[in-house]
């Protein structure tokens, strides 16, 4: 590594993307969920290509059951960065786009 200068961590990086539609999904749709006991550091990013609504929203619970509410206009993207990601859902129907995380924890 780096000759003895920096300590081994035993932390995992993952990028964690995909598509959405909610046009034929039932809302909200969950597109992540973290688990049991791990605690989640990372950026949540969400584009909304197109779709009904001018906006949509997207939240991103805590393990303490805490909500932050993105609100993400069309052809646009929102990133995030949280402490402590249990879980990502799209809440608003009518809408395709994608997500992005890129999260760590420790293994």
């Amino acid at each position: 590594m780096c000759g003895g200068c920096c300590p081994d961590r035993p932390y995992v990086s993952d990028e964690i993307c995909g598509n959405f539609n909610t046009t034929t999904a039932a809302v909200p749709l969950t597109v992540y969920t973290s688990e049991p006991n791990i605690f989640v550091s990372g950026t949540v990013s969400i584009y909304y290509d197109r779709g009904t609504p001018a906006t949509i929203t997207a939240t991103v619970t805590d393990s303490a059951g805490v909500d932050t509410v993105m609100t993400i206009p069309q052809g646009n993207t929102i990133s995030q960065t949280f402490d402590n990601i249990a879980s990502v859902s799209i809440d608003t129907a009518a809408a395709i786009g994608k997500y992005c995380l890129t999260v760590h924890y420790e293994t």
